[in-house]
């Protein structure tokens, strides 16, 4: 799966979902001040920042062997 994503898609995809979870989480916090006490929607913030990290940790770390096949 990671050779279907070069780095400036990885990239776009980061801030996605760090623009995602930022939005979910403050939709989260005007709904647990309208009375609600756990919200689903803080761990969707969570699970979508992981998802960030995980991709804009592998931005340039992919090693490619030009010239040699591996069988």
């Amino acid at each position: 799966m990671s050779g279907f994503l070069n780095d400036k898609s990885r990239l776009a995809l980061g801030i996605v979902l760090i623009a995602g979870a930022v939005g979910t989480f403050i939709y989260g916090w005007i709904e647990r001040s309208n009375g609600e006490d756990f919200n689903q929607l803080w761990m969707l913030a969570v699970v979508m920042l992981f998802g960030a990290s995980v991709h804009l940790q592998k931005i340039g770390g992919q090693k490619h062997n030009r010239g040699k096949n591996e069988s």
